[in-house]
């Protein structure tokens, strides 16, 4: 059983980070399976409509470095093919933009899923001429950047869904009311009142997740510089490095990147940086997400952390951002004021401010 468990998650991370040339089908959906590397998005066009100036535009915005890693990895790899070369091959990948120019047509833009393959995201671009094309990217490469970031994290969320550890799941939910997905090869490293910590050890890298709750008092928390004064106390007592007096600490001479999200449809602050371990030598990625948990009436920070020295790390950090996003809160007794207190705490979160110091 184990050497098929094992083969089963060997498959499952092949899907999410690399190409899959298997002929399989989808159960689903009945097309062929989709492939792809983490966060590699396929641009069909011309080569006279993509060199230039809409090679530029897509290379700058989809292409810049993506935050907090420490290192310079770009928020997407890109990839751009001829409509000539758009085979069965091509069509099988994820993630795919399609830039055309017919100038019978009005300026659009249209979203849709599996049309090739599945699970599959496709975006196309149309408009009448190279003008009009630059434009159209211009108004919509916001949107369009965020729609392929979040179909990326559902899919590492469906493939690690096949992996799932029921007898984990019910632990963690049992004693924290907290609901995840927790795939084969990650185990329960701590487990305390308000702490849990996830990992997965490899010979080269490593991952881990922990969560940890505390009560809530008023949006203050939610400003940085708390959030990472609290995860340092929680790190120094729960993540220890591999010699005595070594622990995990936030690396205070590199900015963290910080904005404002909704999870769960709550207001939330991600933060993105890099720790370090006290007194030696290691350290890698992390992102924090702090939200409040209307259910518990409790503040509950989400931190995915990579170790994988002198190579890259986003792909990594991208899994564990998936399945942080898996997370989901259950009906808890402890840290409840009455209705019409936390009704009260509900509506000054939603009073937060830009000016909380979030860049």
């Amino acid at each position: 059983m184990k050497i098929k468990l094992s083969a089963l998650f060997l498959g499952i991370i092949i899907s999410i980070t690399g190409c899959d040339s298997s002929s399989d089908k989808d159960k689903t959906s009945g097309k062929p399976s989709s492939g792809g590397s983490t966060l590699e998005m396929v641009v069909v066009s011309n080569n006279q409509v993509w060199n230039g100036i809409i090679s530029s535009k897509i290379e700058d915005f989809f292409g810049e470095e993506q935050p907090g890693l420490g290192q310079a990895e770009s928020r997407f790899d890109i990839k751009q093919i001829n409509f000539e070369e758009f085979d069965k091959m091509f069509q099988k990948y994820r993630n795919l933009l399609i830039l055309e120019i017919d100038k019978n047509k009005e300026p659009n833009r249209s979203i849709k899923n599996n049309v090739w393959a599945s699970p599959q995201f496709v975006v196309k671009l149309v408009a009448p001429d190279k003008e009009g094309l630059q434009k159209l990217i211009k108004k919509e490469k916001d949107v369009i950047r965020k729609a392929f970031y979040i179909a990326e994290r559902k899919n590492i969320k469906n493939a690690y869904k096949k992996l799932n550890q029921s007898n984990l799941v019910k632990k963690l939910k049992d004693s924290m009311n907290i609901s995840m997905i927790i795939p084969e090869g990650f185990y329960i490293a701590k487990l305390k009142e308000r702490f849990v910590w996830l990992r997965r050890e490899t010979k080269k890298m490593s991952q881990g997740i922990f969560i940890y709750t505390q009560p809530y008092h008023d949006t203050s928390q939610f400003k940085p510089d708390r959030i990472l004064n609290y995860r340092d106390s929680v790190t120094k007592k729960f993540i220890p490095g591999p010699l005595e007096d070594t622990y995990m600490s936030t690396e205070r001479m590199f900015r963290p990147f910080t904005r404002e999200i909704s999870f769960k449809d709550e207001y939330a602050l991600e933060v993105r940086g890099l720790w370090q371990t006290e007194n030696y030598q290691m350290g890698g990625p992390f992102l924090n997400i702090t939200t409040y948990d209307e259910k518990n009436d409790r503040l509950v920070s989400m931190d995915g952390f990579v170790y994988h020295p002198n190579k890259p790390k986003r792909d990594y950090l991208m899994q564990l951002e998936g399945l942080i996003y898996t997370i989901n809160f259950t009906n808890g007794e402890d840290e409840k004021d009455n209705e019409e207190e936390k009704e009260k705490k509900k509506d000054d979160l939603k009073e937060v401010k830009k000016k909380d110091d979030v860049s």
